[in-house]
């Protein structure tokens, strides 16, 4: 065997990979469970990490258990099985006799000390599920068809026992829980998605939700307004960035909008059921402007030619990939050092997630001079510095440049006027080689969307320039 099958990681990674939606999956991760040691509890790992529903587990435990207790033996071997299940999927509902046979005895030890992710449809039999504790679950989503009358205890038990949520989804089309008392999400203290759409969150737990740290995601229910002493400075959502409310009447979702500060909110929904006034609307509006404050983004570090200077001493690189949550300061001649002990590269990515938050970057003439440099450079990811580029540059073969059959640009958040379309088009026109592909891109990564100018730009950089250079010279492709 070779020594690499030795380290779980390795082999956890392979089997994975046999975990497939077929139908000899299974039985192929059951096999190589009984090769040998080595393989057995990776392998079982893989084979229980997901469950569609309990009865696989059920199954484990002989007949007689459903009607009387099972011996330590079967327990163990159950609980064998069950702490390596991350996942269980059950939302088809649970069976009676799955629930009877693994309740039955009811343990003081969590059945599942390892998952992570619960689905499930809420029944009156799925109440045990509730009651039980996960101290590994993150992830919670329950579909409640109709409301028993046990779900709310239930649901506040479930907050004391499984501590760790970051994920809660409670929802039921057309089921009316206005009664259940929300102040059961005040037990988890790090959520980062809150779906609970026919749930009404009080003015505490409003007020709970808004000190967290990771809050990205929230949705619930407005039945009544909120009270006027409501401080707009204690409910300030500084990472929320989807926001949907639902109610009767718009006015509730009017005056809590004029309360709450949502910096960074990208997606928001207003869901309503009655058709509103002109005043109502009027109203709504003003909110909406009073909640969406100007948002100044955190000063972020500088990222430059000091950081970069260590890895000249790597100077068989081949792929350089640096993205950091930084803006980046780079100038032609520290970007020509820099490449001049890379002369294999193939790939430059500077900061393609983050941007580099600059007005200026790499000037046309530096980027030429990079690609003589680096002859093998054929993904490159950088700002162009665009300004004051109007005039039309030379033809490029007369230099005697070999340019990469395979050229991609990524411009990242170059800023670009329409005065310097036709001349920053020219200019990559003369970088396409006959029968090359060549693509270009800009302003694609979710970390620009705040930064300024950024749909003009973006626009200039997707449909000017490909549009130039297709007018400049024939090219195979240009995205």
């Amino acid at each position: 065997m070779h020594h690499a099958l030795e380290i779980q990681e390795i082999v956890f990674y392979i089997f994975g990979h046999c975990d497939q939606p077929s139908a000899g999956s299974a039985a192929d991760l059951a096999a190589l469970a009984r090769t040998c040691r080595t393989f057995k509890d990776p392998a079982l790992d893989v084979l229980w990490e997901k469950l569609p529903d309990l009865s696989p587990l059920a199954r484990c435990l002989p007949e007689a258990s459903c009607l009387s207790f099972s011996g330590e033996i079967e327990w163990d071997i159950l609980r064998s099985y069950a702490r390596r299940v991350r996942r269980l999927d059950a939302l088809d509902g649970i069976s009676r006799k799955s629930l009877k046979r693994l309740w039955k005895p009811l343990t003081t030890e969590p059945l599942f000390p390892n998952l992570r992710r619960l689905y499930f449809d809420y029944t009156h039999r799925a109440t045990l599920l509730l009651l039980t504790p996960f101290p590994s679950l993150i992830s919670l989503r329950v579909k409640v068809n109709k409301a028993p009358p046990l779900f709310e205890d239930s649901i506040k038990s479930f907050a004391r026992t499984s501590p760790n949520l970051n994920i809660l989804i409670i929802h039921g089309p057309g089921i009316n829980m206005n009664h259940i008392d929300p102040t059961f999400i005040c037990k988890w203290q790090n959520l980062h998605i809150v779906i609970c759409p026919q749930i009404s969150l009080d003015l505490i737990t409003l007020v709970h939700l808004s000190c967290m740290p990771a809050l990205t995601s929230l949705s619930f229910m407005l039945y009544r307004t909120m009270p006027d002493e409501v401080s707009t400075s204690s409910l300030i959502f500084s990472k929320l960035r989807h926001l949907s409310l639902n109610s009767e009447l718009l006015d509730p979702i009017s005056h809590l909008l004029s309360r709450i500060q949502l910096p960074v909110v990208a997606h928001f929904v207003a869901s309503i059921r009655s058709c509103p006034s002109r005043q109502d609307l009027s109203s709504f509006l003003a909110g909406v402007q009073t909640s969406d404050p100007s948002y100044v983004p955190e000063a972020r570090p500088t990222f430059g030619f000091r950081d970069l200077r260590p890895y000249m001493t790597f100077t068989n690189l081949r792929h350089i990939n640096f993205n950091v949550a930084c803006k980046v300061d780079l100038t032609d001649s520290e970007l020509l050092t820099l490449a001049s002990a890379w002369p294999r590269l193939e790939v430059l990515d500077i900061n393609r997630g983050w941007g580099w938050n600059t007005q200026g970057g790499i000037t046309p003439n530096g980027l030429l001079q990079l690609l003589q440099t680096c002859p093998s450079l054929r993904w490159i990811a950088l700002v162009i510095d665009t300004r004051g580029y109007t005039t039309i540059p030379p033809s490029l073969p007369s230099l005697g440049l070999s340019m990469p059959r395979t050229l991609c640009i990524h411009a990242l958040d170059s800023y670009i006027e329409a005065e310097s379309v036709p001349a920053i088009s020219a200019f990559l026109a003369g970088l396409i080689m006959p029968s090359s592909h060549f693509s270009l891109c800009a302003w694609e990564r979710q970390g620009m969307a705040w930064l300024p100018n950024r749909v003009v730009c973006k626009v200039l950089w997707k449909d000017g320039c490909p549009h130039a250079i297709y007018s400049t010279r024939r090219y195979d492709k240009v995205v």
